[in-house]
């Protein structure tokens, strides 16, 4: 897992993400399919600092977020203290309790590299599901991504928190010799201090992107019906969203 998550930069995460994200309109997109789905018991994997969290809590609703890095809970539980966290692997949990829905927010299944991750991932999902649940998530589409990435080696992406700007220098390179459609994604992490520019972090992750049809097949083998799919952009990715429910 890329330290991007850890230590000092979970906090410069939390910071860039609130310009890069709006989560009042990511909440609203995820809760629509939610209600549609007459959801109660919501499990968010991928939540982060608690961006998620701190809306589906203001709106009285059954959430848990469960997540990787222990300093992100760390900062979610600070900005959310009602709020629920487990610090889990989404390829293997087992909590005390089944969810209506559970979510894969932030483009997580990124990090699902193999395809054994992905298989022990929903197969662990439908562990947690009540009988007829739904699991939704987002993941980069290849087909539209690595010709980007070609196209655009060097990505820039700015953002300012709290009167800091921010900059984050995303080189991806798309080698042929790795697995799946896996890219290694360098990033470095700036702040403009005094009219300079200082180098923060630098990160280094593998991480993979998907054809829509893989996706399709997974949850096929998986035991999951797929009951809509979106074709949506992010900030910096061309997406999908699948909602996909639990079949016996």
């Amino acid at each position: 897992m890329a330290n991007l998550y850890d230590g000092k930069m979970a906090a410069i995460y939390d910071a860039m993400y609130q310009t890069f994200v709006d989560y009042d309109e990511e909440y609203a997109f995820y809760n629509n399919l939610i209600q549609e789905n007459k959801a109660s018991g919501i499990l968010e994997i991928g939540s982060g600092t608690g961006n998620l969290a701190q809306r589906f809590h203001q709106n009285n609703q059954n959430y848990q977020g469960l997540d990787y890095s222990d300093d992100m809970i760390t900062i979610a539980r600070q900005k959310n203290k009602d709020c629920s966290f487990t610090k889990g692997d989404m390829r293997d949990f087992k909590l005390n309790k089944l969810f209506d829905a559970i979510l894969i927010t932030g483009r997580s299944t990124s990090y699902l590299i193999t395809n054994d991750d992905m298989n022990r991932t929903f197969s662990s999902v439908r562990k947690n599901l009540n009988d007829n649940g739904v699991i939704i998530f987002d993941f980069i589409d290849a087909n539209r991504f690595i010709p980007f990435t070609k196209e655009n080696p060097v990505i820039m992406h700015e953002a300012k928190y709290e009167s800091i700007n921010y900059i984050r220098e995303s080189h991806w390179d798309t080698n042929n010799s790795l697995e799946n459609f896996m890219l290694e994604w360098t990033a470095k992490y700036y702040t403009f201090v005094n009219g300079k520019k200082e180098i923060i972090e630098n990160d280094f992750s593998t991480v993979r992107v998907f054809t829509l049809n893989e996706i399709e097949l997974f949850l096929y083998l998986n035991n999951f019906e797929i009951l809509k799919i979106i074709d949506r952009k992010t900030y910096a990715y061309d997406t999908y969203v699948i909602v996909a429910k639990k079949i016996s």
